[in-house]
């Protein structure tokens, strides 16, 4: 699952020179970001409440997973409008989530709640890691991340094709599924570096105001593809767990 936001600041970054206005602010992007991830929570709650347990479900998680890729897609075009798109692409994603989360909570009752304390817990991690300089994100190391979460972006798709004709590549139980998720989960936990990094180059590269929300919209991102591979990660632990 490639972040897209990521070619997109590259582009950004070039026109900051030739900016004019307010320009992004840590405290700013802070602020956007903690925003958008309290819309994404409130949204999946009241989902869950009102949406999962119904005949609706299915067409919510649906119209949730759609309406979050077509804002994406859209702010990734034109960051400038990221202020309106980004808390859309947050309600919708948030709809998604909550579905998803219920059904879950349906065979293994407060994994969802252990997903959000993880994800938040690797985020925190990944932040100190960032902020006392233990890894830095170097060229290299961006470029690394980058092609990482794009193989998985491929793998993803091809199995998708391949889920279309009756195939399955990708394993959903026992050890190596655990395995393949855990390293999926690392690769997205390592995608959290990047963000960090986006948001202080918006700040310190005098990057127009709109890029406090571009960047926020793009750490979102990466909580909710991180959110749901630890939630089927920790799913197929407690199922593995049980058979033995």
């Amino acid at each position: 699952m490639a972040n897209p936001v990521i070619r997109v600041m590259e582009k950004e970054n070039e026109n900051a020179a030739i900016s004019f206005g307010q320009t992004a602010t840590l405290s700013g992007s802070l602020q956007k970001s903690i925003g958008l991830v309290v819309l994404t929570i409130i949204s999946a709650v009241a989902s869950a409440f009102f949406l999962a347990d119904t005949s609706f479900a299915f067409l919510g998680m649906g119209a949730g997973f759609i309406g979050g890729f077509v804002l994406a897609m859209v702010t990734c075009f034109k960051p400038s409008i990221s202020e309106y798109t980004a808390p859309g692409y947050a309600v919708f994603e948030g709809m998604a989530l909550g579905i998803i989360s219920m059904q879950f909570e349906q065979f293994y009752f407060g994994i969802s709640a252990i997903a959000v304390g993880v994800t938040f817990a690797v985020m925190i991690t990944m932040l100190v890691l960032w902020k006392t300089g233990v890894i830095t994100v170097t060229e290299k190391v961006r470029s690394a991340i980058i092609s990482m979460t794009l193989a998985i972006a491929v793998f993803y798709f091809a199995n998708f094709i391949a889920s279309l004709f009756g195939a399955d590549f990708m394993p959903r139980t026992g050890i190596l599924g655990i395995v393949i998720s855990l390293i999926i989960s690392a690769v997205a936990a390592f995608n959290l570096l990047i963000d960090f990094d986006n948001i202080e180059k918006a700040v310190s590269n005098g990057m127009p105001k709109y890029m406090e929300y571009f960047t926020a919209f793009g750490l979102l991102i990466t909580l909710v593809w991180l959110y749901v591979e630890i939630l089927r990660m920790i799913a197929m632990i407690v199922s593995v767990l049980q058979d033995n």
